[in-house]
C-alpha cells in the first residue's frame, strides 16, 4: 500500500540492528511516527484518498532521512504509524532526526482534498546507548526482546508526548 517496508521487515531489522549495537557498543535509536488527528483525516478522506496520502507520507519520510535509515509502515489496522530505524544514532540525533521529519511533513502541500493539505505527524523516539560492559560479553537480551523493548518504548514515547499536544517528539528512556 505504501511502497515501504513492513512490519516483518522492520521487526526483524531491528533486532538485527539491535544486537550489533549492543555487541560493538554502538549507539541505535528508532522512531515512531503517527499523523495527528488520523481518526478525522480517515473519516473525512476515505480509503482511496488515504492511501495515497500514505504513500506521500512515506515518500517525504524516505527524502527526510539518511541513506543508512530505514523506514516502513507498521500497522494497517488503527491509526497509521511509521517506523525508522537509525543506526549509529543516539538520543539527542534521534531527536534531531525526529524534528527533522515533523518539519518535512507539516511545510509539505499534499495532494489530498479538503482540509488535509497540510498535515502534522509526533515522533515517539527509543535509543540503545553506548553502554560498556564491565568484565562480560553485552547482547544478554536475544534479538525479539531488543525489537520488542524498543517498538514498545518508542510507542510509549509517542503517547507520553500526545499528552502535550501534537506536532511533538518525545523520547523514551530504553536502555540495554
Amino acid at each position: 500500500m505504501t511502497g515501504i517496508w513492513n512490519s516483518k521487515f522492520i521487526n526483524a531489522l531491528i533486532g538485527q540492528e539491535a544486537n550489533r549495537a549492543v555487541r560493538y557498543h554502538r549507539p541505535l535509536s528508532v522512531l515512531v511516527v503517527e499523523l495527528d488527528h488520523a481518526e478525522h483525516v480517515d473519516k473525512e478522506l476515505g480509503h482511496i484518498q488515504l492511501e495515497g496520502l500514505l504513500r506521500e507520507i512515506s515518500e517525504r519520510l524516505g527524502r527526510a532521512i539518511r541513506d543508512t535509515d530505514t523506514v516502513a509502515f507498521l500497522d494497517a489496522e488503527g491509526p497509521p504509524h511509521f517506523a525508522i530505524v537509525l543506526p549509529e544514532t543516539d538520543e539527542q540525533g534521534a531527536t534531531l532526526a525526529a524534528d527533522k521529519i515533523r518539519r518535512a511533513i507539516a511545510s509539505y502541500d499534499f495532494a489530498t482534498s479538503g482540509n488535509w493539505k497540510r498535515i502534522t505527524v509526533s515522533c515517539g523516539a527509543a535509543t540503545i546507548d553506548v553502554v560498556r560492559p564491565s568484565g562480560e560479553e553485552a547482547g544478554l537480551m536475544n534479538r525479539r526482546e531488543y525489537t520488542g523493548n524498543l517498538l514498545r518504548e518508542a510507542y510509549h514515547a509517542l503517547e507520553s508526548g500526545r499528552s502535550a499536544g501534537t506536532n511533538r517528539t518525545s523520547v523514551g528512556a530504553f536502555r540495554s
